[in-house]
């Protein structure tokens, strides 16, 4: 991977927990061990991340890239190659939402721990799509690792909370395009739409 930024960057802020989780830094292009993978530790497993929807989900999957990389996971372009399956997910049009259900569908079919983040649990965790996964809010990108990690241990989390600060733009980023940035410049609305769903998720 040629486009990965700060992964030497400090970890983000742990949240209070009885997970110690340690932060592994793997330069671009090296490879776990054999025994590393083979053990099953922290960081040796492989993941599948699939988005649906707009610019910001899409910078928010960067964001979970760089960081479930910095810890050492091995990202995987085929779901049946997969440890873990994290969808990001949209709320807002139904098709990307209908798509966003068969993959969790298909994932939970295949024993695969599944962890969805974006606007579907921010503004809907009670979906019946969630049933016995676990949840990472839109403000929460900052605890995808801790969240990965219990989802592969057989647990379910949900950390959806919209308290506190965004998710900080130093966060480490693999960059889906090398020629684009993208960069969230503000978040949230007014909320006069009676409408729209997007206020109850950003």
């Amino acid at each position: 991977m040629d486009d990965v930024e700060d992964l030497t960057a400090p970890p983000p802020p742990r949240p209070p927990s009885s997970v110690v989780l340690p932060h592994r830094v793997r330069a671009p292009g090296d490879e776990l061990s054999s025994a590393g993978a083979s053990a099953g530790g922290p960081g040796s497993q492989s993941i599948f991340l699939k988005t649906y929807g707009c610019s910001h989900n899409i910078s928010d999957s960067e964001h979970l890239l760089g960081l479930l990389t910095s810890y050492g996971y091995n990202i995987v372009s085929h779901m049946d190659d997969a440890d873990c399956v994290v969808i990001n997910s949209c709320t807002v049009k139904d098709p990307s939402e209908a798509a966003f259900i068969n993959v969790v569908n298909k994932a939970k079919k295949a024993g695969k721990a599944v962890v969805v983040s974006g606007c579907v649990p921010q503004a809907d965790s009670r979906h019946k799509a969630l049933a016995g996964v676990s949840m990472l809010g839109t403000h929460q990108l900052a605890n995808a690792v801790a969240v990965v990690e219990e989802s592969l241990k057989g647990n379910t989390v949900r950390m959806l909370s919209q308290r506190g600060p965004l998710p900080s733009l130093d966060l480490p980023k693999i960059r889906r395009n090398p020629y684009v940035e993208i960069i969230p410049l503000s978040t949230g609305c007014l909320g006069n739409c009676t409408y729209c769903k997007t206020k109850h998720a950003r």
